[in-house]
């Protein structure tokens, strides 16, 4: 079946990455590649839905049913290779909003603590701010080498020893670094929740999303993780449907999703959205499946595009993720100094928007929405090459007046006045 990537889908109105979009960006006809959602149309069978829906003209309350978790459950074994039960699913309206229920649920006295692994998700910590609970960072070991990321299981061991650090959240693929945990990771981290009582949130929003004929393992699955484990799920990366607020969150552990659950009833949960219930029946499917393989096989096109492209023209940069996530987490720091002289460059020189490493403390860095037509892509890369090849010159021809400037005022013997004379040099060795 073919489906229609190339078309960008125009965004209008109060869209929020729209309106997010810096006007130099919008004035050089680029679109932003900031915000993890696709700028193409969502699934064929969920604008169908969507239809099929509004045409009802009944909007009501609406409850999960053995045909919604017949299909949840049916999915999860289609895509992601994993058994669940129909009994373990409980609706939500988000990822986020479920994150929160777990903080008010496990997070009960004010110095507890949620456990995260950085650069993460800015929207975690978010989460736990607006909760006044404690964020504690175990950062991940970074390979500038390979662009690779691992996990620090001594400091998240230690973190977890502290009795007051009751919730881990994991991500996985790993926003915004696009990598897989694997298996072997994700046993050590059960292991070492079980041994220290802490509940992992797994956040595995992007799971249906995975390049190279990789899998995201469900965090369900590993040996020990089912008493404490409580798994996010939902249409929203894999068909684009981030807007419409959901979330199927999985717990196998009876004691723990009863305690959720009535956590979720306590902050205030009402029913599933009735759109929500029509495009779940209709997206997972084959003819769902079909769709999320067809646009993952497109994405990773655009990926190789971006490397390849990368590799040419900014050789120096590390482009890092590619595993899972349609996001790529690119390193500057060979060209740049700061986030602020990145951030300049790439909106004020080359009129383009990167999701900003600064959101994730990572000023050097920034993150690439790639699930967007080719085209697009394309010409926001161009609009980069052009602006680095210009930048470069200029750089290096302030360079050389500066070089002469200084040689004619020392053969005359006066003093160098600097001032107005600070140029960056981090461009000198672009040929």
């Amino acid at each position: 079946m073919e489906f229609d990537f190339e078309t960008l889908v125009e965004r209008s109105g109060a869209n929020l990455k729209l309106m997010m979009t810096p006007p130099e960006v919008v004035k050089a006809g680029n679109i932003s590649l900031d915000g993890a959602e696709p700028d193409f149309k969502s699934a064929p069978v969920i604008e169908e839905a969507v239809i099929r829906f509004a045409k009802n003209g009944l909007y009501g309350f609406t409850l999960p049913d053995e045909a919604y978790k017949s299909a949840v459950t049916k999915w999860m074994q289609m895509s992601r290779k994993t058994q669940i039960k129909p009994e373990w699913i409980v609706t939500t309206l988000g990822t986020i909003y479920s994150l929160a229920t777990t903080i008010r649920l496990v997070c009960t006295d004010p110095d507890d603590g949620i456990i995260v692994t950085t650069p993460v998700y800015n929207r975690y910590r978010q989460a736990a701010d607006r909760l006044n609970k404690r964020t504690v960072e175990c950062p991940l070991l970074y390979d500038s080498v390979n662009g690779s990321y691992q996990m620090d299981f001594d400091a998240i061991k230690s973190a977890m020893a502290n009795p007051n650090n009751k919730l881990f959240v994991l991500c996985n693929p790993h926003n915004p670094i696009g990598q897989i945990w694997k298996e072997k990771d994700l046993v050590r981290l059960a292991e070492l929740a079980n041994r220290y009582g802490v509940i992992v949130y797994s956040d595995e929003i992007f799971a249906d999303n995975c390049y190279q004929g990789l899998t995201c393992p469900c965090y369900l699955d590993i040996k020990g993780a089912k008493s404490h484990a409580i798994v996010a799920t939902g249409l929203g990366k894999s068909f684009g449907f981030t807007g419409v607020n959901h979330a199927n969150i999985i717990i196998a552990d009876d004691e723990l999703r009863a305690r959720f659950t009535d956590r979720r009833t306590r902050d205030h949960y009402g029913s599933l959205d009735p759109c929500v219930y029509e495009c779940v029946l209709s997206a997972y499917t084959k003819d769902g499946k079909a769709w999320v393989d067809a646009s993952n096989a497109y994405v990773w096109e655009n990926m190789c595009v971006l490397r390849d492209y990368f590799a040419k023209h900014l050789p120096k940069a590390r482009v890092c993720g590619g595993e899972g996530a349609y996001i790529l987490w690119i390193d500057w720091s060979a060209y740049f100094s700061s986030g602020d002289e990145l951030n300049e460059f790439l909106v004020k020189k080359a009129h383009v928007c990167l999701g900003e490493g600064s959101d994730y403390d990572s000023p050097l860095f920034t993150r690439v929405c790639m699930a967007t037509p080719r085209k697009c892509l394309i010409k926001t890369l161009e609009s980069i090459g052009k602006a680095f090849s210009k930048f470069g010159k200029e750089n290096r021809h302030n360079r050389k007046i500066r070089i002469y400037t200084q040689k004619k005022q020392y053969k005359q013997n006066k003093p160098l006045k600097m001032k107005n004379m600070m140029f960056n040099n981090c461009f000198n060795n672009i040929g």
